[in-house]
Protein backbone atom coordinates (compact mmCIF):
# COMPACT_ATOMS: atom_id res chain seq x y z
CA UNK A 1 0.00 0.00 0.00
CA UNK A 2 2.92 2.34 0.47
CA UNK A 3 4.76 4.09 -2.27
CA UNK A 4 7.33 6.85 -2.40
CA UNK A 5 9.18 8.64 -5.14
CA UNK A 6 11.74 11.41 -5.05
CA UNK A 7 14.04 13.39 -7.26
CA UNK A 8 16.66 15.96 -6.40
CA UNK A 9 15.43 18.92 -8.37
CA UNK A 10 17.73 21.91 -8.32
CA UNK A 11 17.12 25.04 -10.28
CA UNK A 12 18.58 24.05 -12.51
CA UNK A 13 -28.16 -15.17 -0.05
CA UNK A 14 -27.13 -13.72 -3.22
CA UNK A 15 -28.98 -11.73 -5.79
CA UNK A 16 -25.80 -11.10 -7.77
CA UNK A 17 -22.33 -12.59 -7.83
CA UNK A 18 -20.40 -12.34 -4.59
CA UNK A 19 -16.65 -12.63 -4.15
CA UNK A 20 -15.11 -14.00 -0.97
CA UNK A 21 -12.13 -15.97 0.37
CA UNK A 22 -9.52 -13.25 0.29
CA UNK A 23 -10.50 -11.48 -2.92
CA UNK A 24 -11.06 -8.15 -1.13
CA UNK A 25 -8.62 -6.30 1.14
CA UNK A 26 -9.71 -3.68 3.70
CA UNK A 27 -7.29 -1.19 5.26
CA UNK A 28 -8.17 1.19 8.07
CA UNK A 29 -5.70 3.99 8.76
CA UNK A 30 -3.01 1.99 6.97
CA UNK A 31 -3.58 -1.28 8.87
CA UNK A 32 -4.94 -4.29 7.04
CA UNK A 33 -8.04 -5.67 8.71
CA UNK A 34 -8.69 -9.38 9.19
CA UNK A 35 -12.14 -10.96 9.27
CA UNK A 36 -13.35 -14.40 10.34
CA UNK A 37 -15.70 -14.23 7.37
CA UNK A 38 -14.02 -12.65 4.35
CA UNK A 39 -15.70 -9.58 2.78
CA UNK A 40 -18.05 -10.20 -0.11
CA UNK A 41 -19.50 -8.03 -2.86
CA UNK A 42 -23.22 -7.89 -3.50
CA UNK A 43 -24.98 -5.37 -5.72
CA UNK A 44 -21.65 -3.53 -6.13
CA UNK A 45 -21.37 -3.07 -2.34
CA UNK A 46 -18.71 -4.58 -0.08
CA UNK A 47 -20.17 -6.30 2.97
CA UNK A 48 -18.18 -7.25 6.08
CA UNK A 49 -18.91 -8.80 9.49
CA UNK A 50 -20.66 -6.20 11.60
CA UNK A 51 -18.85 -6.67 14.89
CA UNK A 52 -15.35 -6.42 13.42
CA UNK A 53 -15.97 -3.20 11.49
CA UNK A 54 -17.92 -1.42 14.24
CA UNK A 55 -15.43 -2.31 16.96
CA UNK A 56 -12.58 -1.14 14.71
CA UNK A 57 -14.48 2.14 14.41
CA UNK A 58 -14.42 2.28 18.24
CA UNK A 59 -18.17 1.80 18.50
CA UNK A 60 -20.07 -0.29 21.04
CA UNK A 61 -22.09 -2.87 19.14
CA UNK A 62 -25.15 -4.95 20.04
CA UNK A 63 -27.07 -7.70 18.25
CA UNK A 64 -30.78 -8.17 18.93
CA UNK A 65 -31.74 -11.66 17.77
CA UNK A 66 -35.53 -11.31 18.01
CA UNK A 67 -35.56 -8.10 15.95
CA UNK A 68 -32.65 -9.18 13.73
CA UNK A 69 -31.17 -5.77 14.46
CA UNK A 70 -27.61 -4.44 14.76
CA UNK A 71 -26.97 -1.24 16.69
CA UNK A 72 -23.61 0.52 17.13
CA UNK A 73 -23.08 3.57 19.32
CA UNK A 74 -20.35 6.08 20.05
CA UNK A 75 -20.31 9.63 21.45
CA UNK A 76 -23.87 10.59 20.67
CA UNK A 77 -24.07 8.70 17.35
CA UNK A 78 -26.20 5.61 16.89
CA UNK A 79 -26.26 3.43 13.76
CA UNK A 80 -28.99 0.82 13.38
CA UNK A 81 -29.51 -1.77 10.65
CA UNK A 82 -32.13 -4.52 10.29
CA UNK A 83 -31.34 -7.69 8.40
CA UNK A 84 -32.66 -7.51 4.80
CA UNK A 85 -33.92 -3.95 5.29
CA UNK A 86 -32.90 -1.36 2.67
CA UNK A 87 -32.93 1.40 5.30
CA UNK A 88 -30.26 2.27 7.86
CA UNK A 89 -30.92 4.63 10.76
CA UNK A 90 -28.29 7.15 11.87
CA UNK A 91 -29.66 8.66 15.07
CA UNK A 92 -33.12 9.82 13.95
CA UNK A 93 -32.32 9.98 10.23
CA UNK A 94 -33.08 7.21 7.76
CA UNK A 95 -30.57 6.37 5.02
CA UNK A 96 -31.43 4.36 1.90
CA UNK A 97 -29.02 1.48 1.31
CA UNK A 98 -27.91 0.05 -2.02
CA UNK A 99 -27.52 -3.30 -0.27
CA UNK A 100 -29.03 -4.25 3.11
CA UNK A 101 -27.38 -6.10 5.96
CA UNK A 102 -27.61 -9.86 5.40
CA UNK A 103 -26.90 -13.22 7.02
CA UNK A 104 -24.16 -15.05 5.08
CA UNK A 105 -22.50 -18.29 6.23
CA UNK A 106 -24.04 -17.65 9.68
CA UNK A 107 -22.33 -14.24 9.87
CA UNK A 108 -24.15 -10.91 9.96
CA UNK A 109 -22.66 -8.72 7.23
CA UNK A 110 -23.21 -4.99 6.82
CA UNK A 111 -22.48 -2.65 3.89
CA UNK A 112 -19.00 -1.32 4.59
CA UNK A 113 -19.12 2.09 2.90
CA UNK A 114 -22.51 2.98 4.33
CA UNK A 115 -21.66 2.19 7.94
CA UNK A 116 -18.13 3.66 7.80
CA UNK A 117 -19.32 6.93 6.28
CA UNK A 118 -22.16 7.05 8.83
CA UNK A 119 -19.40 6.86 11.47
CA UNK A 120 -17.74 9.91 9.83
CA UNK A 121 -14.94 7.94 8.16
CA UNK A 122 -13.74 8.39 4.58
CA UNK A 123 -13.95 5.35 2.31
CA UNK A 124 -12.20 4.73 -1.01
CA UNK A 125 -12.39 1.72 -3.34
CA UNK A 126 -9.67 0.70 -5.78
CA UNK A 127 -11.21 -1.69 -8.28
CA UNK A 128 -7.92 -2.77 -9.85
CA UNK A 129 -6.54 -4.15 -6.58
CA UNK A 130 -9.96 -4.81 -5.01
CA UNK A 131 -8.95 -2.78 -1.96
CA UNK A 132 -11.07 -0.70 0.40
CA UNK A 133 -9.27 2.11 2.25
CA UNK A 134 -10.91 3.63 5.33
CA UNK A 135 -9.64 6.80 6.99
CA UNK A 136 -10.95 7.79 10.41
CA UNK A 137 -8.46 10.48 11.49
CA UNK A 138 -8.78 13.04 8.70
CA UNK A 139 -9.64 15.82 11.13
CA UNK A 140 -6.43 15.16 13.07
CA UNK A 141 -4.34 15.68 9.93
CA UNK A 142 -4.99 19.40 9.41
CA UNK A 143 -1.67 20.37 10.99
CA UNK A 144 0.37 17.52 9.59
CA UNK A 145 2.21 19.81 7.18
CA UNK A 146 3.70 21.76 10.08
CA UNK A 147 4.50 18.51 11.89
CA UNK A 148 6.42 17.31 8.83
CA UNK A 149 8.32 20.61 8.84
CA UNK A 150 9.30 20.05 12.48
CA UNK A 151 10.40 16.46 11.84
CA UNK A 152 12.32 17.53 8.74
CA UNK A 153 14.10 20.23 10.70
CA UNK A 154 14.99 17.73 13.43
CA UNK A 155 16.84 15.72 10.79
CA UNK A 156 18.60 18.82 9.47
CA UNK A 157 19.59 20.33 12.81
CA UNK A 158 20.95 17.02 14.07
CA UNK A 159 23.37 17.14 11.15
CA UNK A 160 24.42 20.75 11.65
CA UNK A 161 22.14 22.23 8.95
CA UNK A 162 19.95 25.29 9.32
CA UNK A 163 16.23 24.60 9.85
CA UNK A 164 13.84 25.30 7.01
CA UNK A 165 11.16 28.00 7.25
CA UNK A 166 7.52 27.43 6.41
CA UNK A 167 6.13 29.01 3.25
CA UNK A 168 2.41 29.14 2.47
CA UNK A 169 2.90 29.38 -1.29
CA UNK A 170 4.95 26.18 -1.33
CA UNK A 171 2.38 24.46 0.90
CA UNK A 172 -0.41 25.46 -1.49
CA UNK A 173 1.62 24.07 -4.40
CA UNK A 174 2.14 20.79 -2.51
CA UNK A 175 -1.57 20.50 -1.74
CA UNK A 176 -2.52 21.22 -5.35
CA UNK A 177 -0.19 18.52 -6.66
CA UNK A 178 -1.49 15.94 -4.17
CA UNK A 179 -5.08 16.74 -5.13
CA UNK A 180 -4.22 16.54 -8.82
CA UNK A 181 -2.62 13.10 -8.38
CA UNK A 182 -5.71 11.87 -6.52
CA UNK A 183 -8.25 13.36 -8.91
CA UNK A 184 -6.52 12.15 -12.07
CA UNK A 185 -5.17 8.87 -10.78
CA UNK A 186 -1.42 9.27 -11.29
CA UNK A 187 1.59 9.25 -8.99
CA UNK A 188 4.57 11.16 -10.34
CA UNK A 189 6.46 14.43 -10.13
CA UNK A 190 5.36 15.36 -13.65
CA UNK A 191 1.70 15.78 -14.55
CA UNK A 192 0.15 13.73 -17.37
CA UNK A 193 0.75 16.77 -19.63
CA UNK A 194 4.43 16.74 -18.71
CA UNK A 195 4.50 19.76 -16.37
CA UNK A 196 7.46 19.39 -14.02
CA UNK A 197 7.69 20.67 -10.43
CA UNK A 198 9.74 23.54 -11.87
CA UNK A 199 6.90 24.34 -14.28
CA UNK A 200 4.32 24.24 -11.52
CA UNK A 201 6.38 26.56 -9.34
CA UNK A 202 6.82 29.05 -12.15
CA UNK A 203 3.13 28.88 -13.04
CA UNK A 204 2.32 29.65 -9.39
CA UNK A 205 4.53 32.74 -9.52
CA UNK A 206 7.22 31.28 -7.27
CA UNK A 207 10.62 32.81 -8.17
CA UNK A 208 13.34 30.49 -6.94
CA UNK A 209 17.10 29.99 -7.15
CA UNK A 210 16.98 26.34 -6.11
CA UNK A 211 14.03 23.99 -5.70
CA UNK A 212 13.14 20.39 -5.03
CA UNK A 213 10.20 18.10 -4.45
CA UNK A 214 9.47 14.89 -2.54
CA UNK A 215 6.22 12.99 -2.96
CA UNK A 216 4.88 9.92 -1.19
CA UNK A 217 1.65 7.95 -0.78
CA UNK A 218 0.25 5.50 1.74
CA UNK A 219 1.97 6.71 4.94
CA UNK A 220 -0.61 7.47 7.63
CA UNK A 221 1.36 9.80 9.89
CA UNK A 222 4.00 12.55 9.63
CA UNK A 223 6.48 10.29 11.42
CA UNK A 224 5.92 7.47 8.91
CA UNK A 225 6.35 9.63 5.83
CA UNK A 226 9.49 11.39 7.08
CA UNK A 227 10.98 8.03 8.03
CA UNK A 228 10.22 6.70 4.55
CA UNK A 229 11.82 9.73 2.91
CA UNK A 230 14.90 9.52 5.12
CA UNK A 231 15.31 5.85 4.19
CA UNK A 232 15.55 6.77 0.50
CA UNK A 233 18.66 8.48 -0.85
CA UNK A 234 16.76 10.80 -3.19
CA UNK A 235 14.34 11.97 -0.54
CA UNK A 236 17.06 12.33 2.04
CA UNK A 237 19.14 14.43 -0.35
CA UNK A 238 16.30 16.94 -0.62
CA UNK A 239 15.64 17.00 3.13
CA UNK A 240 19.33 17.56 3.89
CA UNK A 241 20.12 19.90 1.01
CA UNK A 242 21.89 22.97 2.49
CA UNK A 243 20.80 25.08 -0.48
CA UNK A 244 17.15 25.06 0.56
CA UNK A 245 15.71 27.65 2.97
CA UNK A 246 11.92 27.20 2.72
CA UNK A 247 9.49 24.29 2.80
CA UNK A 248 5.80 23.74 2.22
CA UNK A 249 4.21 20.33 2.88
CA UNK A 250 0.73 18.93 2.35
CA UNK A 251 -1.13 15.69 3.08
CA UNK A 252 -4.35 15.03 1.16
CA UNK A 253 -6.66 12.06 1.78
CA UNK A 254 -8.08 9.95 -1.02
CA UNK A 255 -7.06 8.07 -4.12
CA UNK A 256 -5.60 4.61 -4.63
CA UNK A 257 -3.19 4.82 -1.68
CA UNK A 258 -5.53 6.55 0.78
CA UNK A 259 -3.27 9.54 1.44
CA UNK A 260 -0.81 11.51 -0.71
CA UNK A 261 2.07 13.72 0.47
CA UNK A 262 4.24 16.36 -1.13
CA UNK A 263 7.15 18.49 0.07
CA UNK A 264 8.16 21.55 -1.94
CA UNK A 265 11.62 22.96 -1.15
CA UNK A 266 13.05 26.26 -2.34
CA UNK A 267 15.60 29.01 -1.99
CA UNK A 268 13.96 32.18 -3.27
CA UNK A 269 15.63 34.82 -5.40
Amino acid sequence: MKKVIAAVLTAACMTTAAYADGDISVYMNGEKMSFEQQPIIQNDSTLVPFRTIFEKLNMTVQWFERERRVTAQKEGKSITLFIDSPVMYVNDDSVELNTPAIIYNDYTLVPLRAVAEAASAQVDWDGSSRTVTIITNEEDSKNWGKEVLELTNNERVSRGLDPLKWDDSLAALAEAHCSDMINRGFFAHNTPEGATPFDRMKNAGIDYMAAGENIAAGQYSPEAVVKAWMNSSGHRANILNPEFEYLGTAAVWGGKYGIYWAQEFARFK
